[in-house]
């Protein structure tokens, strides 16, 4: 197990427990968060080596690999992802000018294949061989490391859930800067622990999803992890339809791993109101934040 000893955004040895929950989509371990006392963010921390994590992604039900989804939970995932893909290629089109695009951590390539359509010049990084095969099968440039993408090409670079799941958080957004072109765009979105869905479930919110989760995002220490790789952040984004999956998924935990009609019912409910609430606080389930050198 690796233990952090000081904050990847601000370099703080301060670390103070923030509390204790468990890998309830697969393993049922226990893990712990800590705390950085001067940018909050959270971190999983001790955690799996990094040779150890892809153990944790092997589960047939883990959604972002999973091309066909069996659970009742899967399917809500996979309309929602139908929904939200036609929405995150207008965002980066309302930004950016079809150019070429680098999807980080592209998955099977739904979200790519989409921009490849509509006349971006595309590649895709992902570690996952069985996704990465399902992406090349119908894109070019469908590559496992950043190293085949060339630097200061890509008009547009998105990284849709997966900034919490890379080991290296400031060289990974250093190297991505590097591929941007000078006026290029950075797309992140990140599960929000502030909103009002994870203090309510708190231990038991899903978006927590330990250890494949490594860090812990809120809009301070996202804004301060932008200044310290010389990103300026331009505006977030809300993705609301999080805020009904994770709780979905978050009722399902608080039950042995069941859905039940009630928790489904009460899952909706929490949507509604951590939506509602977030029109005053800013604090959405979800945030994509939008940056440029």
């Amino acid at each position: 197990m690796q233990e952090i000893q000081a904050c990847p955004v601000c370099g703080n040895t301060h670390l103070h427990e923030f509390l204790r929950t468990r890998d309830y989509h697969y393993t049922q371990e226990e893990f712990a968060l800590k705390r950085c006392e001067a940018c909050t963010l959270i971190m999983t921390s001790p955690r799996p080596d990094n040779e150890k994590l892809a153990g944790y992604y092997t589960s047939p039900e883990y959604l972002s690999h999973a091309s066909r989804p069996t659970s009742l939970i899967g399917r809500v995932y996979n309309l929602a992802r139908h929904f939200t893909i036609q929405r995150k290629v207008k965002l980066v089109e309302g930004s950016q000018k079809p150019g070429t695009l680098l999807d980080f951590g592209c998955g099977t390539g739904e979200f790519l294949f989409q921009a490849h359509k509509k006349g971006w010049k595309t590649y895709g990084v992902e570690p996952s061989d069985a996704a990465r095969n399902v992406a090349a099968a119908r894109l070019p440039d469908v590559t496992p490391t950043l190293q085949d993408v060339p630097r200061g090409v890509c008009n547009a670079i998105t990284l849709w859930h997966v900034l919490e799941h890379v080991p290296d958080l400031h060289d990974t957004l250093s190297e991505l800067a590097e591929r941007l072109t000078p006026d290029g765009t950075l797309f992140i979105a990140v599960p929000n622990i502030a909103s009002a869905d994870s203090l309510y479930y708190g231990d038991k919110w899903a978006g927590l999803d330990v250890p494949r989760h490594l860090w812990h995002f809120n809009r301070q220490s996202m804004e301060r992890l932008l200044q310290a790789t010389n990103l300026k952040l331009s505006r977030t984004v809300p993705m609301k339809l999080d805020a009904y999956y994770v709780s979905l998924l978050s009722e399902r935990y608080k039950n042995n791993n069941r859905l039940t009609p009630r928790g489904y019912v009460r899952a909706m409910r929490t949507g509604v109101l951590s939506n509602r609430a977030a029109r005053k606080s800013g604090e959405y389930s979800s945030l994509i934040y939008v940056a440029r050198k």
